[in-house]
């Protein structure tokens, strides 16, 4: 194994175990710094394997993806690429494309067992909420299950995370959800949402994140506000979806305010999707009257397709 390898192992394996990064962008930052001193361009012309020219002034490297291929250029035009270098380009190659080959294998073991164990909620637990739905004549009880229903089709759908959902559709089900809960305690529910979500995809974790993020909201102006109105509204600027929930109750200390289970749930959930959650009260701008409380939800959407 050649010597820098061996020195900046804990990189290559930090590296090779960033999430969110595309493979073949960890391959260019790995050629980055093992080629510090090289300045890194693409080329349209895709290699199959490390190679230097003639002038032994470039080396080019293939891309992980081979639709096309790196060049590296020395910084001091007197340098020249040897033996040596092709050596090093070639076994960081090699454990690249091994990595993936894990990777890939990882996933597909991971992938068949959230099928797996989606399977068995559906055809066992499913099943019998239905038939106790089916069993009992107590609204109470029959309401309470069809709500656990709900809950555990929402985390069987999660468990599949190559599928997704019209953030129309979506955000329709969730607003139902909440104007039944109003509804039923005579508070009014006033919506707002954009123009512009139409064709577009929610992920499963998205999806079932700002769902349960909006239910508990929901739960803490029912139980806490003494509000006569909630109001949402939900804009897209530039793939970041922002939710801004607000009701014309009682307000709340925030420099005193010790978060609560509620409260670091949805915390979790908007950081789970790279986003973030944050709570104000709504002040008369002139006598600072208190008017209310306001949660506003951000995070991006990673999936357009519809």
């Amino acid at each position: 194994m050649h010597k820098s390898l061996e020195k900046n192992l804990p990189f290559l394996i930090e590296e090779f175990s960033s999430s969110g990064t595309s493979i073949d962008n960890r391959w260019k930052s790995i050629l980055q710094r093992f080629f510090s001193d090289c300045k890194l361009s693409h080329s349209t012309h895709p290699v199959t394997e490390c190679q230097i020219n003639e002038q032994s002034k470039v080396l080019e490297v293939p891309s992980i993806l081979l639709k096309h291929s790196y060049i590296l250029t020395p910084s001091n035009s007197a340098t020249q690429f040897n033996t040596d270098d092709i050596e090093l380009a070639n076994s960081l190659l090699k454990l690249t494309k091994q990595f993936i080959t894990i990777e890939e294998a990882v996933e597909k073991g991971a992938t068949e067992e959230r099928l797996r164990i989606a399977r068995d909620l559906h055809d066992d637990v499913a099943a019998r909420m239905l038939t106790l739905i089916h069993s009992v004549k107590d609204e109470h009880t029959i309401a309470l299950s069809r709500s656990i229903l709900k809950s555990l089709r929402n985390a069987i759908y999660t468990l599949d995370n190559k599928s997704t959902a019209s953030i129309l559709d979506a955000i329709t089900d969730a607003r139902s959800e909440i104007q039944d809960r109003l509804n039923s305690i005579g508070m009014q529910l006033i919506w707002h949402q954009s123009e512009n979500l139409k064709d577009l995809s929610f992920t499963p974790r998205q999806h079932i994140n700002l769902n349960r993020m909006l239910h508990e909201v929901t739960t803490n102006v029912i139980r806490h506000a003494n509000a006569q109105f909630m109001e949402i509204i939900i804009e897209l600027k530039q793939r970041q979806l922002t939710v801004e929930v607000s009701d014309n109750g009682q307000g709340f200390d925030l420099k005193n305010c010790i978060p609560g289970k509620g409260l670091n749930n949805i915390r979790t959930r908007a950081q789970e999707l790279s986003g973030n959650a944050n709570w104000f009260n709504l002040n008369d701008p002139e006598t600072g009257e208190n008017r209310g409380s306001c949660v506003r939800i951000n995070f991006m959407i990673s999936d357009h397709t519809g």
